[in-house]
């Protein structure tokens, strides 16, 4: 038998004409996007020979997949026009199977049928009778009427079904799936590298993803699952809800009911998707109007800045005489108005090492980043603590909320995911860290960031 899989139909999740720009099929269930879960669970049916049919997202969901070897398996894939029949594509790829059974599976549902259910051809429900357009026919029957068998389903159909689907594999642990994370307490799972401090509460069922940080005196759940790489800020209440890997939720908030990735929020609960303000979420919430062009540095720091200039000069020298390979970037600089590329104030910097080569060491980032741009802070183009300066390939990376974001930061040596991650975090796990010191920014969570840097540094744990 061999399992046919109508990838055709990957959609994002759109209400009212506002995208969330997400395919559904990608949501998160237990650490692993849906369709990871459907594939594994087809080759766990004994299926190895897999026929997959694109259409949109073809090669988002081909690179996802690759070539088989991942999963053991031997596939080929077919794409398909915008808008057309599957049906009609199987009648000429399968005519010399006329009666060969298969497995006709598609991306928003998992039925949890048994291998025994494959012997008998049938159509699938779920236990509410919504067809799943999971089948096991043959090309003769594909179009027919086949006998219906109710099972237990897990979907992705709507944002509904989705949070339905991530209480109920939460509830019952994962049963039927392989997940990722282990099992701390009853009924919570974690991921390694998050951190929850004792005064937080989670509630059980929670799942959280790798690299998660919990702030003090929130509450976490039932029913909530926390993607890698997210911030959760103090005193606030998260429950029935995702929150989807790199995104920052600040204090003294109450989601509940909604999927929240980055800076927009899809709330089920009114059925609406729209971008998050200072309220919820950290994005533009100032005018750049009122943005200052100085970076501002107090004179302690430049104070400080020189005498580590000073004291740190024979190593400057000896990186400068044996280094021979140099990067030269042209970096956006900040904080400033403009918001045009071709207007903007840029500077060419030179810098021994990137930050990617350094990570994971305290040492590394004291010798390569930190002691050669100390002049940077005796000239008040940055802070000790703050944002690195991006290049401005990076810069046009990045969305139109976080460039104006970026615009409106204080450049500087260290920043938190330096200090948070071992290693150097990818583009979402960078936007919510950065996210999150934008809206901490201040004198005390400086000096907090001070302490960390000197434990890192001493090997001493945080």
């Amino acid at each position: 038998m061999k399992a046919i899989f109508d990838f055709t139909r990957i959609s994002k999740i759109e209400v009212q004409g506002q995208s969330f720009n997400h395919s559904s099929s990608f949501l998160p269930i237990m650490g692993k996007p849906f369709i990871q879960h459907i594939l594994e669970y087809v080759e766990r049916l004994g299926i190895s020979e897999w026929e997959i049919y694109l259409s949109n997202s073809a090669d988002e969901v081909e690179q996802f997949i690759g070539d088989g070897e991942r999963w053991g398996v031997t596939l080929s894939y077919h794409l398909l026009k915008k808008d057309a029949m599957i049906e009609s594509r199987l009648s000429m790829d399968l005519k010399d199977d006329y009666s060969e059974p298969f497995l006709f599976c598609n991306e928003e549902f998992l039925p949890m049928i048994t291998k025994d259910q494959l012997s008998k051809e049938a159509s699938f429900q779920s236990e509410t009778s919504k067809e799943t357009r999971w089948r096991v026919a043959t090309l003769s029957s594909f179009r027919e009427e086949l006998p219906s068998v109710q099972v237990e389903t897990i979907s992705v159909d709507s944002p509904e079904s989705y949070l339905e689907s991530v209480k109920k594999v939460l509830a019952e642990k994962g049963k039927g799936l392989i997940v990722y994370g282990k099992e701390i307490r009853e009924g919570i799972w974690a991921g390694p590298g998050s951190r929850i401090p004792d005064t937080s509460t989670l509630v059980a069922p929670v799942y959280l993803g790798s690299q998660v940080r919990i702030d003090s005196q929130s509450i976490i759940g039932p029913n909530v699952e926390i993607g890698s790489g997210c911030i959760i800020g103090s005193d606030s209440f998260i429950t029935d809800s995702s929150i989807l890997e790199g995104s920052f939720v600040g204090s003294n908030l109450d989601v509940n009911g909604c999927i929240v990735k980055q800076n927009k929020i899809f709330n089920t609960r009114v059925g609406a998707v729209y971008r998050a303000t200072d309220e919820i979420l950290v994005t533009s919430v100032e005018s750049s109007d009122k943005i200052s062009d100085v970076v501002p540095v107090s004179l302690p720091s430049r104070i400080l800045a020189f005498i580590l200039m000073v004291i740190t000069l024979p190593v400057f020298a000896v990186l400068t005489l044996f280094t021979k390979v140099k990067y030269h970037r042209t970096v956006v600089m900040i904080p400033q108005r403009e918001t045009k590329v071709s207007k903007m104030k840029t500077q060419v910097m030179t810098i021994f090492k990137r930050r990617s080569e350094t990570s994971g060491s305290m040492w590394k980032h004291l010798l390569w980043h930190l002691i050669p741009n100390l002049y940077l802070v005796v000239a008040r183009e940055a802070r000790f603590f703050g944002i690195p300066y991006k290049t401005v390939q990076e810069y046009e990376e990045l969305s139109p909320e976080w460039q104006e974001l970026y615009l409106q930061s204080i450049p500087g040596l260290i920043s938190e995911a330096d200090i948070l991650y071992d290693q150097y975090p990818e583009d979402q796990l960078l936007f919510a860290s950065e996210m999150y010191y934008h809206a901490m920014d201040c004198r005390s969570y400086n000096m907090s960031l001070f302490r960390k840097y000197v434990k890192r540094l001493l090997n001493i744990p945080l």
